[in-house]
């Protein structure tokens, strides 16, 4: 157990104080099997690809969600990222035809729409937070593509919710922590504020789709209708879903379905800015495939190396956490039923064994065929295994053909006295925005 230790809260203060220092030393000093305490929690700490294929991939039923996202029940209910066993196999099921590869693929044209209207509200030389504008573009995305919904309108709510959803993340470890809930302070009043919003907002929008009764072809519209999606693939087999499964799916959508993918493309931006030369050659390869409409992403390979390197440097999920449900071996000591475990993304992306210059913006890395020598899981940004991220697809479409349209438009470059600062909560997301100057090509 690290030396940092006290009694009561154990690491917890320290790891408030630096999230991503804490997991880095854990792993330097103690190694890729670690154990510590945050409040009354014990957590395992297991930083080597094999021990994240071992509890994602095949070990998987040894576990459930963590700590995190046990608690995020309170607001997300039993959406796909809160929900267990077999409830969790059925709501997959429902949703998984809504972000088939075809499905995507016809996503593509509003995903570029939306980012070229961001970036075209930008003025030259003047700094903006790109980050702000990518949470809108693709909040803005996934209204249009998977809610059948125009959000335009409700863009500051939704981000003010959220605002107040992460502000309760440091309540996750302390004990009794679901049982204050109720308490009208700080973090937990703001969550419940949270809450109420996204319920109010995401209630209205059900509200006027059943006073419609329209089928959108979208997956609210198959929810709510037992419709299918319009792409000749039902989504839940002609049987409408219990309204309040159908709130749960909008709310986790509306977060999940944007959040992680602004942060990336903001990242990705980002690197640009502060590599002058990869982001000239990023321009060359968009001019060379200029007047696709929308561009085929097969012909951006550099683009989505960029994205690639962004997901390493800046993974949105930046530690993913299970509870053992059974007592499981790893590398001959015992991790205990209801211990936490841990799989720090961080760590491992920035590990050297795996990754050479593992701090160092290369894209190249990811441009042929790669190190043979790399393990499989050195690199999981969207999970692993049954409970991989569902809207991965989704995710690295809107990624890249975000970057390539503004990349059409825009060459990025710092603002020198706003540097980049990190907040690890739920999702790894700048601190108090990401500051890029434009200027036009």
């Amino acid at each position: 157990m690290p030396s940092r230790s006290l009694p009561v809260v154990g690491d917890l203060l320290t790891f408030q104080a630096d999230r991503l220092g804490f997991v880095t030393a854990v792993q330097r000093e103690h190694g890729d099997v670690a154990r510590f305490r945050l409040g009354p929690y014990p957590v395992w700490q297991l930083s080597h690809p094999d021990h994240v294929r071992s509890v994602l991939v095949s070990d998987a039923a040894r576990f459930r969600k963590g700590m995190v996202l046990q608690r995020a029940r309170v607001v997300l209910g039993d959406g796909l990222l809160t929900a267990e066993g077999d409830v969790h196999r059925q709501h997959r099921v429902v949703v998984q035809p809504a972000f088939h590869s075809r499905r995507v693929d016809g996503y593509a044209r509003v995903m570029a729409e939306r980012a070229a209207v961001t970036s075209t509200s930008w003025r030259p030389g003047e700094p903006v937070d790109v980050h702000a504008a990518t949470v809108r573009m693709t909040l803005e995305t996934a209204g249009a593509t998977l809610l059948g919904t125009d959000l335009d309108a409700d863009v500051a709510t939704v981000e003010a919710a959220l605002a107040d959803l992460l502000s309760a993340y440091k309540l996750a470890f302390l004990p009794f922590s679901e049982r204050l809930q109720g308490l009208p302070v700080g973090p937990l009043r703001r969550l419940r504020r949270g809450r109420t919003s996204l319920h109010d907002l995401v209630d209205r929008m059900l509200a006027d789709r059943e006073r419609s009764g329209e089928d959108g072809g979208d997956l609210l519209s198959a929810l709510l209708l037992g419709s299918g999606n319009g792409a000749g693939d039902g989504v839940t087999g002609g049987s409408p879903v219990a309204r309040s499964a159908v709130r749960d799916h909008a709310v986790t959508l509306l977060l999940a379905g944007h959040e992680t993918t602004a942060n990336t493309l903001a990242f990705a931006l980002h690197l640009l800015a502060h590599h002058p030369a990869v982001q000239a050659r990023v321009h060359a390869e968009v001019d060379a495939a200029a007047g696709d409409e929308p561009p085929d992403l097969d012909r951006f390979p550099l683009c989505r190396a960029v994205v690639s390197e962004a997901l390493r440097l800046y993974p949105p999920s930046w530690m993913m956490g299970r509870q053992a449900i059974a007592d499981h071996e790893v590398d001959g000591q015992v991790i205990a039923a209801g211990d936490l475990v841990v799989l720090p993304q961080w760590v491992v992306h920035h590990d050297h064994r795996w990754w050479p210059r593992p701090y160092a913006f290369e894209p190249d890395r990811w441009l042929g065929d790669g190190d043979p020598g790399r393990p499989r899981w050195a690199f999981f940004p969207f999970g692993a295994g049954l409970r991989r991220c569902i809207g991965e697809g989704f995710a690295w479409t809107e990624a890249v053909l975000g970057l390539v349209t503004i990349a059409r438009r825009w060459r990025l470059r710092p603002v020198p006295d706003r540097p980049l600062r990190l907040d690890p909560l739920i999702t790894l997301r700048p601190r108090r925005g990401l500051w890029l100057i434009p200027d036009p090509r």
